[in-house]
Parts: C-alpha cells; structure tokens; sequence
C-alpha cells in the first residue's frame, strides 16, 4: 500500500501547534502584533489615498499624520506586502507610524464628514 501522507499528518499539525506557542512564549508575538496592526493601517490608509480620502488642512501636528500618509505612498503592493514594507522600517519609524495613525484618522474623518457614512461594517 503506498504512503499517502496521512500518518504523517498529525505530527505536522503537532509540529505547528508546537511552533505557535513557542512563539506565544518567546517576545517575538508582541512585536509580530505591533506588525500586524500596522500592516492593517497601511493598507486602510493605501486604499484612502487611491479613493482621494484627503486628510484635513494641516495643524501644527500634521507632521506626524502626514508619515502616515508618505509611507501608504511609498508602498507598492505589486513589489512586496504590508508586512515585509513595514518589516523593513526602523523599530522608531514603526513606532512613529503607529503613534500618528489615530491622529491621521481623524483627520480623515474630519475632511470627508460631507461624506454619507455606509451604515455596514467595515472590515
């Protein structure tokens, strides 16, 4: 009877069990979370741009909101995903980006209120 892989199959799932809680374990889940959460925002804020969702005009603490902006720009989602773009920042950049993210949302928000809000969820 030939070998089909399915003994084999248990032990892989064990296998990868056993990876994802040495990761809940080890310090290497924060920051993959952190990773995560901005590669959510990047590509909110990517999708912001190409539907000219404009920030309001600038305040004196535009400057942090605007990173928000110039890194969704410079992201080009045909050469690589969110998370390796922002797996390439400095852990300051990604903590920048990820303070102004709040801060450049409701900015947004405030600069497209004429805007009839959809009353669905949005993922």
């Amino acid at each position: 009877m030939a070998d089909t892989g399915r003994v084999r199959e248990p032990e892989a799932a064990k296998i990868r069990a056993l990876r994802s809680i040495a990761d809940l374990a080890g310090e290497g889940l924060a920051e993959r979370m952190r990773v995560d959460a901005a590669a959510r925002i990047l590509t909110i804020a990517r999708r912001a741009l190409q539907l000219q969702l404009h920030a309001a005009p600038a305040q004196p603490s535009a400057g942090m909101e605007a990173l928000v902006a110039d890194l969704a720009r410079g992201w080009d989602p045909s050469a690589t995903t969110a998370t390796e773009y922002l797996e390439a920042l400095s852990v300051q950049q990604l903590d920048a980006f990820l303070a102004a993210a709040p801060g450049w949302a409701a900015s947004v928000r405030a600069a497209n209120s004429d805007v009839k809000p959809d009353q669905r969820r949005v993922a």
